[in-house]
């Protein structure tokens, strides 16, 4: 019998887990799964994803608790979203003061467009608008 695998989630450290939720669910349309606090880990964790009701894959967004708690420096990864309208999901960004690390541009491979940009965290999202 073949083994059969898929993503369920993508950890991302963040600072302030409300301010995240905001971001992903409202800037990018992910709806919120659960959020709980695990006293004895000493982090608080908020699932989001897409879909209805949302599904894997999704972002595990995990807020440590410790009142001195460390932030990782992100690392030279990213998160890809692709999205229908990139333009417009550009100029809401730029509205909301969303840090650009590329600009709207049409992709090096003649197919769509792209933009990367930060965020809240500092963590980068390689947007996509594919065709």
């Amino acid at each position: 019998m073949a083994l059969s695998f898929s993503i369920h989630h993508i950890m991302v450290p963040v600072a302030d887990l409300d301010r995240a939720i905001d971001f992903y669910t409202r800037l990018f349309g992910m709806g919120l799964i659960s959020r709980k606090t695990f006293a004895e880990r000493q982090v608080e964790i908020a699932m989001v994803g897409y879909g209805a009701p949302p599904g894997p894959p999704q972002l595990e967004l995990v807020k440590d608790l410790r009142t001195k708690a460390p932030m990782p420096a992100p690392l030279p990864n990213h998160i890809a979203i692709d999205v229908s309208d990139l333009k417009a999901l550009c100029a809401a960004l730029m509205a909301e003061a969303v840090t650009f690390t590329e600009p709207f541009a049409a992709r090096a491979d003649g197919r769509g467009f792209s933009a990367c940009i930060r965020d809240r965290d500092g963590h980068a999202l390689q947007l996509s608008q594919r065709g």
